[in-house]
C-alpha cells in the first residue's frame, strides 16, 4: 500500500525565523516543504536546508496584484510533480501556523481523501462591485497595478469607463464559460493538483489572458477546478482560520488578544493566519507550544 503523504507548498518573503518555527511545527515523517522564497526578499539562506525542504530554483519576483502571484503557486506545483506523488497539497503563508497536532491533520485526510478543499463563490458575484468582472474584463498595464493610493484612484477610473463601455472590454473567448473566486490558500490532491499543471500547459491563452489582470490569482486556479471532474469533489471550505473582521489589517495579523476568539472560532481549522514576529511573537510562542484540542 502506497504511504500517504502530503506537500506543504509555502509562500513566503520575510521573517525567516518564522518561517523555520511553521517548517519546524509541521515536520511529519508523511510530509516535505516546497518553497517559493519571494526573489526580492534575500532570506532564502536562512530559512532551514535539509531532505525534505525543497525550493523553487528560479523565485519570481512577486508583486501584489500581478500575475507573479499566480506564477509562484505554479512554480511551486511543477517542483512539487518533480519530487514524486503526494496524496494532498496545501498552500500556504510563511505567517501561517498550525492550530492542531499533525497527525489530526494527516488522520483527516486520510478519512477524507479526494475532496478538494477550496472557499469559492460564482462570479459575476452580486456582493461585489461590477460583480468582479473587472478583474478580468479589463487590461490593466503593469503600472496600474500597484497599492500606492494614487496608482489606485487612476486604477478605478481607468477600471471604471472599461466596464461602463461594453466595446472597450477584454474579449473572454480563452476563459472558461463559468468563473469561480476565492482564497489561494487551499488543500487539493494531487491529482487535482496534476490536472492544473496540464491545463496550464495546454491552454495558453488562458495563461495569456491573466497575465494583464487584477488580482487574478484569486480566480485563475479556482476557474480551472470548477471547470473541471475535480468540481464533484469540492468542498467549499478550506480548514483555515483567518480575520476577515476586526482589523486594523485585512486579514488581521493576529495578536495575543486574539487568542481566545482563535479558541473559540477556530475550532475544526487546521491552520490559522496571519501572524508576525515582528507585530506580536507572544501569540505565536502560545500557538506553537500550545495546540487547540
Amino acid at each position: 500500500m502506497q504511504e500517504f503523504k502530503m506537500a506543504y507548498v509555502i509562500l513566503c518573503h520575510k521573517n525567516p525565523e518564522q518561517i523555520n518555527l511553521l517548517i519546524d511545527d509541521l515536520t511529519d515523517k508523511h510530509v516535505e516543504f516546497f518553497l517559493h522564497v519571494d526573489k526580492k526578499s534575500g532570506i532564502e539562506a536562512q530559512i532551514v536546508h535539509r531532505e525534505d525542504v525543497h525550493f523553487v530554483r528560479r523565485p519570481s519576483e512577486v508583486s501584489w496584484g500581478h500575475y507573479t502571484q499566480i506564477e509562484c503557486i505554479l512554480k511551486c506545483f511543477e517542483l512539487v510533480a518533480e519530487h514524486g506523488n503526494y496524496n494532498y497539497v496545501h498552500i500556504l503563508s510563511g505567517q501561517d501556523l498550525p492550530l492542531v497536532s499533525n497527525t489530526a491533520i494527516a488522520e483527516f485526510f486520510k478519512a477524507n481523501e479526494g475532496q478538494q478543499y477550496l472557499k469559492y463563490v460564482r462570479l459575476p458575484n452580486d456582493k461585489e462591485m461590477w460583480g468582479c468582472m473587472y478583474r478580468v474584463s479589463v487590461y490593466y498595464p503593469k503600472f496600474l497595478v500597484s497599492r500606492s493610493l494614487r496608482t489606485a484612484e487612476i486604477r478605478n477610473r481607468y477600471m471604471n469607463l472599461v466596464m461602463s463601455v461594453p466595446f472597450l472590454q477584454r474579449s473572454l473567448k480563452h476563459l472558461p464559460g463559468e468563473l469561480y473566486k476565492g482564497s489561494n490558500w487551499m488543500s487539493l490532491t494531487g491529482a487535482c493538483m496534476a490536472y492544473i499543471l496540464e491545463y496550464v500547459r495546454t491552454s495558453p491563452g488562458y495563461v495569456k489572458h491573466f497575465r494583464n489582470s487584477f488580482c487574478g490569482d484569486e480566480i485563475f486556479f479556482h476557474s480551472i477546478i470548477m471547470n473541471s471532474p475535480y468540481r464533484e469533489h469540492v468542498v467549499n471550505e478550506v480548514k483555515r482560520y483567518t480575520d476577515w473582521d476586526t482589523g486594523p489589517e485585512y486579514p488581521r495579523t493576529l495578536r495575543f488578544e486574539d487568542y481566545s476568539r482563535i479558541q473559540e472560532q477556530g475550532v475544526g481549522c487546521f491552520w490559522a493566519r496571519k501572524f508576525d514576529l515582528e507585530v506580536d511573537r507572544a501569540i505565536i510562542e502560545e500557538i506553537v507550544n500550545m495546540k487547540l484540542a
